[in-house]
């Protein structure tokens, strides 16, 4: 029997609960980092009090003669001859060590529970060194409890090991990502000479798309699997007849049909393809040519039921056709462009992405630049 795939709800909720669990331990963190600075305090108030009043305070001398430091000098000593005010400031150094040992992890735990909160990578190879790094500092445990500090010693090296085998795999990971995403640009550029567009368009309407998503207040998660998935946006030219996609003069309304299927063709040819990238390619891929009024293609589908990455790549794709040389037309100027895309706010295009787009234009011509076809 196979086993089923995790829906992309499934994972989302996965996702939540991990940046919930992050949030929590981290406030836990900050919280906890209060009781050894309390003791901290507390230890060096003990020991001021001592020296003006002469007088150890009983709680001093009871955490003074629980560690092992202090009971090693009292053997390998006559540490029973020295004044008690030495004796607990002898077993408060070693309290003290424990203390600001407890500290510094703290506040490595919680610099990666912020990561996690944040949707971010916290097992990375930096981490990992910086944990192995300060390994030794478990060690400082000895001082008040030798089993305690030989066992955290212990823990703390495993555990850095654990972070180095997590980011070495997350490395294969986005290392496998990465190829994946140069075989969907080679297969998208496939698709964009037959159509005798040979430039850079897959790539601008990619960035595009993916400074008006963080414009439009979206996770850094959604705008690169927005980035990644409009590389597809017009996969189904594939299917169209040559004749028709490179025809210089203009249309005929037969031929504007067959045109207007690559968007199913698209859907179809996604249909079947896994992964979170792959599904949202294959809602844009449907969904780029619908208009925010119900008058676009395939499905004339109303505001509502247009999916937000199917409205960003819609202006993303206009600006750009509109700004490229094609075999049936010359390239707009850059402002009329920007023009005719705000003179589509809501009817063509969604308002708010209009209004992302414009917000935005500056990314946008710097993108515009970056990827500008060769001359």
């Amino acid at each position: 029997m196979g086993v089923s795939p995790v829906s992309k709800e499934s994972l989302e909720k996965i996702r939540q609960k991990l940046r919930k669990t992050g949030r929590l331990l981290a406030l836990l963190c900050r919280i906890q980092k209060i009781i050894p600075i309390s003791g901290i305090v507390l230890m060096v108030f003990g020991i001021i009090s001592a020296a003006i009043n002469k007088q150890v305070p009983s709680f001093i001398t009871e955490v003074s003669q629980s560690s092992t430091f202090y009971k090693l000098v009292y053997h390998m000593a006559s540490l029973s001859t020295l004044d008690p005010m030495y004796q607990a400031m002898i077993g408060c150094f070693s309290f003290i060590l424990v203390l600001i040992v407890v500290l510094v992890y703290l506040n490595m735990f919680e610099n990666m529970m912020n990561y996690l909160a944040t949707g971010g990578q916290p097992f990375t190879l930096e981490n990992a060194k910086k944990m192995r790094n300060r390994s030794w500092l478990a060690l400082l445990l000895c001082f008040n409890n030798l089993s305690l500090g030989l066992l955290s010693f212990v823990l703390v090296i495993l555990f850095s090991y654990l972070m180095e085998y997590g980011s070495y795999l997350q490395l294969q990971a986005d290392e496998t990502n990465r190829i994946q995403e140069e075989m969907i640009f080679s297969f998208a550029e496939i698709t964009e000479n037959k159509s005798g567009q040979t430039g850079k368009h897959i790539r601008r309407v990619s960035e595009y798309s993916k400074i008006i998503a963080r414009q439009l207040g979206k996770d850094e998660e959604f705008c690169e699997k927005l980035r990644v998935a409009s590389i597809m946006h017009d996969v189904g030219k594939l299917m169209i007849p040559s004749e028709i996609l490179e025809k210089p003069g203009k249309l005929t309304d037969e031929e504007y049909g067959v045109i207007k299927t690559h968007t199913t063709w698209g859907g179809k040819l996604l249909d079947h393809v896994e992964g979170d990238e792959m599904r949202l390619a294959r809602t844009v891929a449907l969904e780029h040519h619908e208009r925010y009024d119900g008058k676009g293609y395939p499905s004339g589908l109303s505001k509502e039921d247009i999916s937000e990455a199917g409205r960003i790549v819609a202006v993303a794709d206009v600006y750009d056709a509109l700004t490229s040389r094609r075999s049936y037309k010359e390239k707009w100027d850059d402002r009329k462009a920007y023009d005719e895309i705000m003179k589509g706010r809501g009817t063509q295009f969604d308002p708010q992405v209009t209004d992302a787009f414009a917000s935005a234009y500056e990314k946008i011509q710097e993108a515009q630049r970056k990827f500008a076809d060769q001359a």
